[in-house]
């Protein structure tokens, strides 16, 4: 049953996603640029409400740190809808772990800068694998500035 009659229906406001610059690890490269979406500053507080370990879970244990990585799969997937610019180079100056790049491509992918596709589950691995400062920090103030921008346009639509 709809709430509306027959013929009209509620729609999602189309909102341009926002471009974080990520980095630019060659001078003559691409930069890497994150494409994320616009949230109102209901669903970003919804999400960052998510966030919060459930009661009864304690800090530091296995459940927290499932918890932590539901949470983290939710918010790339929530948030991040896109890139531009991942090519091999940009990679290998994010991550902080103690994996690289590797293959018998290798070497074509760097000397020809291709870019690497978009793809969810990198855009997690990323999140996950870098250092906050230089990737999840910069996405989530990108996100909680446009959501600020959001509230404060709605605010100046609605003064008489």
């Amino acid at each position: 049953m709809s709430m509306l009659p027959s013929g009209l229906s509620l729609v999602p406001f189309a909102r341009a996603p926002i471009d974080v610059r990520i980095c630019q690890a060659e001078t003559v490269g691409p930069a890497f640029v994150v494409k994320i979406n616009r949230l109102s500053i209901e669903k970003f507080r919804a999400l960052a409400a998510k966030m919060s370990l459930p009661s009864g879970i304690r800090v530091g244990s296995k459940a927290a740190r499932e918890h932590q990585r539901q949470w983290e799969d939710l918010y790339c997937r929530t948030v991040i809808i896109g890139w531009s610019g991942l090519i091999v180079q940009n990679v290998e100056s994010l991550l902080a772990g103690d994996e690289t790049i590797g293959g018998e491509d290798i070497a074509s992918w760097k000397a020809k800068q291709r870019e690497i596709p978009f793809d969810l589950d990198l855009a997690v691995y990323l999140y996950r694998n870098t250092w906050a400062d230089r990737f999840g920090d910069l996405i989530f103030a990108a996100l909680r500035e446009g959501a600020e921008q959001e509230a404060e346009e709605e605010d100046e639509k609605n003064v008489p």
